[in-house]
């Protein structure tokens, strides 16, 4: 129980940074809108460089970068390892293609379904991308309810249910006591405590004595450990490259990731972003993903590969220390939930409700906000009470359930302004349709990722639709 008081200590912490920073939002952002409503969704165009890499980066790293990402590298290998580094452009792509032109829109909007609502002025595609990103969140926010239980649990020693009440609590608690900004904020100390958390747990397992010959023993009995393949060969070629699309090239379809671009403050805050975000992300990525291969080696006969983190902190640190550590791991889950748990509620209400009812109050926006926040948490720590063994694949499934809907319409409402909202409604849907029925009915050889078939064909159909509109206008206007 000893190592638990100091994760405690910091997720108070956590609660306190939110309620003070919460109660300054009002006044820091009067000038930004005085609808309070907005204020609290978006909260202005405030996010400077370091803030806004630390940010992005904090909310894409997971539960499926410090559980999930470990886990599977302790299964596969160095192999793993160098599939998760394929993520590290990130942060360029995102700030550096899809930013400027964000930053160029003359009005601010609260949520990417405005601004899709906004460029494309398609109820239907509003709707069906409203209904995506909640349920994309759900499935999401259960993953990383999972992986925040089973930190608490595989450190402390406390039964699984009783870390998802703590963690679940907490989370929930912050993020209705404050709003966007206040998100952020926490984001942003959580992103530092995650790499000084990495830096010690990585420099404790490399300080290990026994850690050159037992790495030696290891990779001559399972020699595909060190293989860029994987073991049992699982990561070739075709499946690396369908990686890159829905670890790298995709997240550009991410509302999650986009919803920052939103609240950038200047084009100097982008550049900077662009080199801090990398180098944050970079570090994020290999530092955790090498210490799971790395407990392979220390803990080999682990059952369950998702459980490496947390023995790996527990064993090889005191109770009170783990406790100390294990606010990292904690931190990441922590700095995707909020964002998603808030942007999921705000779409509901702001996308759905406000549409219906457009006079509503903005006290009452806020308050409808929270509501919907704990109706979806309900749902998510549902989902979560009986976990799998390994919940990076959920997590990339979500993601890629995501950029299938989302990556095309974004992309096209940006560099394409022709684009009618019914060729952005047919990828849409198009993009989803093909990528569940890739996902659960028809298995791809090869080991290609069901995204990039579904991107291919959602990005035809979207060229096909937008040149039959075309043809068919200048048919009309030529006959007149």
């Amino acid at each position: 129980m000893t190592s638990l008081l100091p994760v405690l200590v910091y997720l108070a912490l956590s609660l306190l940074i939110t309620r003070v920073w919460s109660a300054r939002q009002a006044k820091q952002s009067q000038q930004f809108c005085d609808d309070k409503a907005k204020r609290f969704f978006i909260g202005g165009a405030f996010l400077g460089g370091p803030l806004l890499a630390l940010t992005l980066v904090a909310t894409y790293t997971s539960a499926g970068s410090f559980i999930g990402g470990p886990g599977a590298a302790y299964k596969f290998g160095l192999g793993w390892v160098w599939l998760a580094v394929i993520q590290v452009p990130v942060v360029m792509l995102a700030l550096g293609v899809l930013g400027p032109k964000f930053l160029a829109q003359k009005q601010r909007y609260s949520t990417i379904i405005e601004w899709l609502d906004q460029r494309y002025n398609n109820h239907w595609l509003s709707m069906i991308a409203m209904l995506s990103l909640v349920i994309g969140f759900i499935a999401m926010i259960a993953v990383q309810f999972i992986g925040g239980a089973r930190l608490l649990s595989g450190v402390t020693g406390i039964s699984y249910e009783l870390g998802l009440a703590v963690f679940v609590l907490t989370v929930l608690a912050y993020t209705l006591t404050g709003g966007f900004r206040a998100v952020v904020l926490t984001d942003a100390l959580q992103g530092m405590v995650m790499l000084l958390g990495l830096f010690i747990l990585l420099g404790v397992i490399l300080s290990q004595p026994q850690l050159g010959s037992l790495l030696e023993q290891t990779t001559n009995k399972t020699p595909e450990l060190v293989s860029p393949h994987g073991v049992g060969a699982a990561l070739g070629w075709p499946m690396m490259l369908s990686f890159w699309v829905l670890i790298c090239f995709g997240t550009m379809g991410l509302p999650h990731t986009i919803v920052r671009l939103l609240a950038v403050k200047d084009t100097k805050s982008l550049k900077r972003g662009m080199i801090w975000g990398t180098i944050i992300c970079f570090l994020m990525t290999l530092i955790p993903h090498l210490c799971g291969f790395l407990g392979r080696v220390l803990f080999p006969q682990l059952a369950i590969p998702d459980e490496i983190m947390p023995t790996l902190i527990a064993e090889l640190m005191t109770p009170f220390w783990a406790g100390i550590l294990l606010a990292a791991p904690i931190a990441a889950v922590m700095s995707s939930v909020d964002s998603m748990l808030l942007q999921s509620a705000v779409s509901i209400v702001r996308d759905g409700l406000v549409r219906a009812y457009p006079n509503m109050a903005a006290i009452r926006q806020v308050r409808l906000t929270q509501v919907v926040m704990v109706v979806i948490t309900a749902l998510a720590c549902f989902w979560a009470i009986n976990p799998p063994d390994m919940i990076v694949w959920i997590n990339l499934a979500a993601f890629g359930a995501l950029q299938a809907v989302f990556l095309w319409p974004i992309i096209a409402g940006l560099f394409w302004p022709s684009v009618s909202g019914r060729s952005a409604l047919i990828a849409m849907c198009s993009g989803m349709a093909s990528y569940l029925s890739l996902q659960l009915h028809i298995p791809l050889q090869a080991g290609i990722h069901p995204i990039v078939p579904a991107l291919l064909f959602s990005l035809m159909m979207l060229v096909l639709t937008h040149c039959s509109e075309r043809f068919f206008i200048n048919r009309t206007l030529k006959a007149k």
